[in-house]
């Protein structure tokens, strides 16, 4: 498939559904060692960026924490991590669904279903 391509552009925005179509991408024999370095480099940068968010939210509370990246399905790493370091509570935000989402609170349901 590749071969018949000079340049393949995968638009990704950070939720699954781009994630998905750049898997997509890749397993297809769509990798370019450049462009795979490009994605880990970018993805990295965000991370550290989310990391060190979060940790100053916690240094200004003066809260001792330990952090861990972890890579892969979030729902199934988020209960590892639980069952891990055998956690009482998760306490997650939850993203804007819009008003659909805010009429309907009954199709709401928490990730620690899965665990």
């Amino acid at each position: 498939m590749a071969g018949n391509l000079g340049c393949v552009v995968v638009s990704v925005d950070g939720n699954e559904g781009s994630m998905d179509a750049l898997r997509w991408a890749l397993d297809n024999d769509l990798e370019v060692p450049a462009f795979t370095a490009a994605i880990e480099a970018h993805q990295k940068r965000i991370t550290d960026a989310i990391l060190n968010h979060a940790l100053q939210i916690c240094a200004e509370k003066k809260a001792n924490v330990k952090t861990q990246v972890v890579i892969g399905d979030p729902k199934e790493k988020i209960c590892e991590v639980i069952e891990n370091v055998h956690a009482d509570l998760l306490v997650m935000g939850s993203r804007a669904f819009g008003p659909i989402k805010r009429y309907f609170p009954h199709c709401n349901f928490s990730i620690s279903h899965c665990c």
